[in-house]
């Protein structure tokens, strides 16, 4: 955890997105991190993971457990074909060693609603 966001080694993050259903927590998306020793951060924003909206007559479980399967597949497409060294790269300020690490977010349905994400779609469809 930094500055109360949450970031998994990608080998532990997998483990979360399965646990994560099952304790009421959908999986919004996220991107990965390039953590250096002094605990600085860069963000290559562009290298992202996340689940497609909520439809409204969605359960929250069945949104949940799709939530972190469509982030599951897209997050393990990115660890396949990112050369992360060549992306580091893309920093120029960026050296080794760092740690890389995803940060995601996971929200209950809850924190879902009060958020207000569920209007999201909606308003989404009303500017098509």
């Amino acid at each position: 955890m930094r500055s109360g966001e949450y970031a998994w080694e990608p080998s532990t993050f997998p483990t979360a997105l399965q646990q994560a259903p099952n304790l009421g927590y959908a999986c919004l998306g996220g991107q990965f991190w390039f953590l250096l020793p002094d605990n600085s951060l860069y963000e290559p924003f562009w290298l992202e993971a996340n689940s497609t909206d909520k439809s409204e007559e969605e359960a929250w479980l069945v949104f949940a457990r799709r939530s972190c399967d469509e982030v599951l597949v897209a997050f393990k497409a990115l660890v396949e074909k990112t050369d992360f060294d060549e992306e580091m790269c893309k920093f120029k300020t960026l050296e080794k060693p760092f740690r890389l690490m995803f940060n995601a977010y996971f929200v209950t349905e809850r924190q879902f609603y009060s958020l207000g994400l569920h209007t999201i779609k909606s308003i989404n469809e009303e500017i098509k």
